[in-house]
């Protein structure tokens, strides 16, 4: 009896020694984050200034990737069907997470993922390039609705959350806008410059690093953003409004648990991190950390309230 207890004593060890093993042994070689998102947009930016201390916090090279198309479809598809071992994993915003898969049939679903953290949450804005003729939101509403459908409104994909925020506006105001939609925020902000719209919606990230050429005609918040104080809301100008811009990090569903967790430790390690912190100050950006669990249930949620939001727009499929 004893030696049998010996033996199974062994057996258990060697088991736990292994999943420890396991548990240490990730990651051994650099990780992925794609961006379904083209290079320079706000998401992008968020990426990419995780990504250093993230690395860091995990020991190996953090490489990321921009698929962008089809509304941040392509790049979140592609994480969904990635090799479920936690060396490719994705950075989903709002938009290709809980409004998309509302709007068109595609090969993945909030419960295509493991969830690991959310890594943002921004105040979004309607920004015009610096030498618009509107100053005020209140300027710009009066235009459109003498001209009706006259200002172009350019979108980082139909259905996203500047899309709907868009529309909320419209409603909200009475005024007829022309909605062009483009891959991202990067080639959006181009169409701007170019004259082709004359305003989109961009996390406030994105006016920060661009504020030599955009400006802010009212932040899409309930209330005056604390990193950005000087900075009047719709609310402020009489059409409430809050459309924040999140994201977070998912991996395809079914990834080791000791993998998720070295992410997530890695992830909450990464926003804690000084450097994190500065560059997130600099841009103008609170820190709006979840852990995987909460993240899952937020997103889940978000989900369903978008849903309600679409079929009221008549643009559910």
């Amino acid at each position: 009896m004893t030696t049998i207890k010996t033996v199974f004593a062994g057996i258990i060890g060697a088991l736990s020694l292994g999943t420890a093993a396991l548990a240490q042994n990730f990651p051994t070689k650099p990780v992925t984050i794609i961006v379904p998102f083209s290079a320079g947009g706000g998401t992008d930016i968020t990426t990419r200034t995780l990504a250093g201390p993230m690395a860091k916090a995990l020991g190996v090279e953090i490489v990321v990737k921009n698929t962008d198309g089809a509304g941040g479809t392509i790049g979140t598809a592609e994480t969904a069907r990635a090799k479920p071992d936690g060396y490719t994993i994705g950075m989903m915003p709002v938009g290709p997470m809980t409004t998309q898969p509302h709007l068109r049939e595609l090969p993945y679903s909030p419960d295509s993922f493991d969830y690991v953290c959310q890594a943002y949450s921004a105040p979004s804005s309607l920004v015009v390039r610096q030498d618009s003729q509107f100053q005020s939101l209140d300027e710009m509403l009066t235009y459109a609705k003498e001209n009706p459908g006259e200002l172009n409104y350019g979108v980082q994909a139909v259905g996203s959350i500047p899309h709907v925020a868009g529309l909320g506006l419209a409603s909200a105001s009475g005024a007829e806008f022309t909605f062009i939609p483009y891959k991202g925020s990067a080639p959006t902000f181009k169409a701007m410059l170019d004259g082709s719209i004359h305003m989109f919606v961009a996390h406030i990230s994105f006016l920060t690093q661009n504020s030599d050429q955009v400006r802010s005609l009212a932040m899409l918040t309930s209330e005056r953003v604390s990193t950005a104080e000087d900075l009047p809301t719709a609310a402020d100008q009489g059409v409430p409004m809050n459309f924040p811009i999140w994201g977070g990090l998912v991996a395809p569903k079914g990834i080791p648990a000791e993998a998720k967790a070295a992410l997530e430790r890695a992830c909450e390690q990464g926003m804690n991190s000084d450097a994190f912190k500065a560059r997130m100050a600099e841009l103008r950006m609170p820190i709006a950390f979840m852990g995987s669990d909460e993240f899952q249930a937020f997103v889940e949620s978000e989900f369903e309230k978008n849903d309600e939001l679409l079929t009221e727009a008549g643009l559910k499929k």
